[in-house]
């Protein structure tokens, strides 16, 4: 599993993350006795702390994550979809079995995985060939096909987990980047430091809200606007989206913020 993104010169950067339980009062859950599935990955790249960047730096990002959880009439929310009553829609002739499956069995770090894969598959040629999708090709996914990635994950998690779970964190943190990295737990620390990936990231129901799946956001936010704004996550039209992601997004909103050099 990596968080792909474009690497600096001569590195690759990845997001790193763990499980033990100190990490879980940042949501006022109890810990799970169950064992996480972990994987020790080392990062070519120290931590990176979120008051070293701001998002209006480069158009350049990793890989994604979401989940659906829309309440339907009125006052008493809807019991939970099933994650195996999920109608796998895509445009792209995607298959969505396997990522289903995976969440069926709680498998959430192997979902996480699936979906970057998926997302990489549905950016493009050129996405698919890099490896990373660069967030301008975020535009190019069907709305059908984010939809059913982000219904899975909503599912599977009782509506904790998606897209449209993280976009929910995010708006009710008034877009602010550092604040929302902090609601989903992304960061720790006196200095908002990154988690270590994959080591240091929590792969079941007791993380926070919003905490899967996951996006590089190391060298900028670009990415993650993308997808929480597009429009089978927002209810934007695309034309919409693209002006918020584009152009009066994020650049607008953080203004005079200082980039570190390496992001220059």
């Amino acid at each position: 599993m990596r968080l792909l993104m474009a690497g600096p010169p001569g590195g690759r950067d990845l997001l790193t993350l763990r499980a033990p339980s100190p990490f879980l009062a940042h949501c006022h859950r109890r810990p799970s006795s169950r064992p996480q599935m972990v994987r020790a990955v080392s990062s070519a790249r120290p931590r990176t702390s979120l008051d070293d960047w701001q998002s209006d730096g480069p158009s350049l990002g990793g890989m994604l994550g979401g989940s659906s959880n829309g309440a339907r009439g009125s006052g008493s929310a809807p019991p939970p979809m099933d994650v195996n009553d999920v109608p796998l829609n895509s445009e792209a002739k995607q298959d969505y079995t396997k990522l289903q499956s995976l969440l069926k069995a709680g498998d959430f770090q192997g979902a996480d995985d699936e979906t970057r894969a998926l997302l990489i598959s549905l950016a493009g040629p050129e996405a698919r060939h890099r490896n990373w999708v660069y967030w301008s090709e975020v535009a190019a996914i069907p709305e059908a096909d984010l939809k059913t990635v982000d219904a899975l994950w909503s599912a599977a998690s009782g509506g904790r987990f998606g897209f449209t779970a993280q976009r929910q964190v995010w708006t009710q943190h008034r877009r602010r980047w550092v604040e929302f990295f902090k609601a989903i737990n992304w960061v720790a620390g006196e200095y908002n430091m990154y988690r270590k990936w994959p080591q240091e990231f929590i792969y079941s129901t007791e993380a926070c809200k919003g905490h899967l799946p996951l996006t590089n956001a190391l060298r900028g936010t670009r990415l993650m606007e993308a997808l929480l704004e597009h429009p089978a996550i927002a209810g934007l039209t695309k034309e919409r989206a693209g002006e918020v992601v584009g152009g009066n997004g994020t650049e607008a909103r953080t203004q005079g913020s200082k980039l570190p050099d390496w992001l220059s």
